[in-house]
């Protein structure tokens, strides 16, 4: 499945993250990235990353969300719903993984835009 921006509420992310892994089996994966300011992302992390995401998940295999966690005031707003359990992502951009038993593990800032350690998170 190529990346899907999503608009949709945390809660609605996380229900449907959560079933799309038990349902297939696979892992299901939200990628969480700065907003757009002008076109492009406001954080340099999340633009350096934006490539080899969207290589890792071009295939079309895995099931995958994108939501933009806000311009620089929202995101640094500890209320950020993005912030809040049961995402807690705390820097970006971050890859938020869910295994077949509802289980999250994360790949934070610049692992994301490292090729062996997000084909290692990917594969593991």
């Amino acid at each position: 499945m190529p990346l899907e921006i999503s608009a949709e509420s945390a809660s609605a992310v996380e229900k449907w993250l959560k079933e799309t892994a038990t349902t297939t089996g696979k892992p299901a994966y939200l990628v969480v990235y700065a907003s757009l300011v002008n076109g492009r992302s406001w954080c340099g992390d999340c633009r350096a990353a934006e490539p080899f995401v969207e290589t890792a998940f071009g295939k079309g295999e895995d099931v995958v969300k994108v939501v933009y966690a806000g311009e620089q005031g929202a995101w640094r707003d500890p209320g950020n719903v993005w912030r809040k359990a049961p995402f807690s992502v705390q820097k970006l951009p971050t890859v938020v993984k869910v295994d077949g038993n509802g289980n999250l593990s994360r790949l934070v800032e610049e692992d994301v835009y490292n090729p062996r350690k997000l084909d290692a998170f990917l594969k593991g």
